[in-house]
């Protein structure tokens, strides 16, 4: 039997393809390269937005079109959500390994997604955000027992992974069943494996304590936040039932780039909530164009079913376009200024990946660099690298050995 397994959304998802792959691998089955020559195509599907959702059901009927006597199993949110008719199953990971008669690994052996590794610490969330379908069809916070992480990240380690990304839904969660933090974590991970690159995934502005702030002053951690601030309107962020206060979120980013030597910044900003005025938006505008964000994500408000926000009038499309379009602009701009800050300065990265004549390197600071491919790197190795000039939005760079 062949299997491919394609994944939508988040970084949770991206972990639950490799554990999934690990289970073909330990049942001694094969992965297809792709979709049109497998038996079985099991896809990691996403409901945060209605285009995650339409994304999802159009993977469904390309697959149905180009390998009509294939196996579709979906699993993630999407079945947690919605009925789903004319697929093999529809459900959770764990319970599409029983279906399938796979092993099921426990932990991951090995890393199939990417080099920099995300590692499952935590799923579910205790927030309870407006616009938000995540609560329901994840549960509550529910955090994973250390040591069982501790064994997972000792298998990567012995199998050359230098970078892992702590992931979960609500990643700053973790350890609060036990009365922990996940600072407690994260020094544990750094006492048992000295050398590993440890970045965080998206974490809740409440969740940057102290210990946090520390460990990436000290280099534990690298410099690499991405905060969801999702509004600039303190009368909209409210209105979304977000767990901070717009001043609290400008003072930590302030804070922040004071302390934590060349860091980064991302956010994720939502646009057209169906309660925004003009005065909101170029609110919102201002404030995301005065802070130092590294990169932004845009995305069109989505009523989610089930969610207060979900019976609200929306806003006229067109303008909704056109205040995206704005935001889209000012991101690049961001990043784009981030980016020409570097050049000609010293950074660290991980090789990823060898492609289209180019080696790719993702930095501490979570910068993309080119490096030529007349260059002699090693995938999945740290090097030093001097920056040269911008490609598009990647830095141009050559290895320094």
């Amino acid at each position: 039997m062949k299997y491919f397994v394609k994944s939508f959304g988040c970084r949770l998802n991206q972990y639950y393809v490799d554990y999934f792959c690990n289970a073909v691998l330990k049942s001694g089955q094969e992965l297809a390269s792709n979709s049109s020559n497998a038996d079985v195509v099991a896809i990691a599907s996403c409901i945060v937005t209605h285009r995650a959702e339409r994304d999802t059901r159009r993977y469904i009927s390309q697959v149905r079109r180009l390998n009509p006597s294939a196996k579709i199993a979906v699993f993630g949110c999407y079945p947690m959500l919605r009925a789903m008719d004319g697929v093999f199953y529809a459900g959770n990971l764990k319970g599409l390994i029983k279906e399938l008669d796979l092993v099921d690994p426990g932990i991951l052996d090995k890393p199939f997604m990417r080099i920099r590794v995300n590692i499952k610490i935590q799923e579910g969330c205790n927030f309870r955000c407006s616009y938000c379908v995540v609560p329901q069809v994840r549960g509550s916070s529910q955090s994973r027992e250390m040591q069982d992480i501790i064994r997972e990240v000792e298998n990567l380690w012995s199998n050359g992974v230098m970078e892992i990304v702590l992931t979960g839904i609500q990643t700053g969660e973790w350890g609060r069943e036990w009365g922990m933090r996940l600072s407690d974590l994260i020094y544990r991970l750094h006492d048992c494996f000295s050398g590993l690159r440890i970045r965080l995934s998206s974490i809740s502005p409440i969740h940057i304590t102290r210990e946090i702030v520390e460990l990436m002053k000290s280099g534990v951690v690298l410099p690499h936040l991405h905060l969801p601030l999702q509004h600039g309107s303190g009368r909209i962020l409210k209105l979304m039932k977000r767990p901070y206060k717009l001043e609290y979120y400008v003072e930590l980013i302030e804070m922040l780039y004071t302390e934590v030597n060349n860091l980064a910044i991302g956010s994720d900003i939502i646009v057209g909530y169906p309660e925004e005025t003009e005065m909101d938006f170029e609110e919102s505008f201002k404030l995301i164009e005065s802070l130092p964000f590294a990169y932004l994500h845009i995305f069109e408000f989505s009523p989610r079913p089930g969610t207060q926000a979900s019976s609200l009038k929306p806003l006229p499309s067109f303008l909704v376009k056109r205040r995206k379009e704005k935001l889209l602009q000012l991101a690049r701009e961001k990043k784009e200024a981030y980016l020409e800050s570097y050049i000609g300065k010293e950074v660290r990265g991980v090789v990823e990946s060898h492609e289209s004549g180019f080696f790719r390197i993702t930095t501490d600071n979570y910068m993309k660099l080119l490096i030529p491919e007349n260059q002699y790197l090693q995938i999945g190795k740290v090097h030093r690298f001097y920056t040269i000039e911008r490609m598009d939005l990647a830095l141009l760079a050559k290895p320094l050995f």
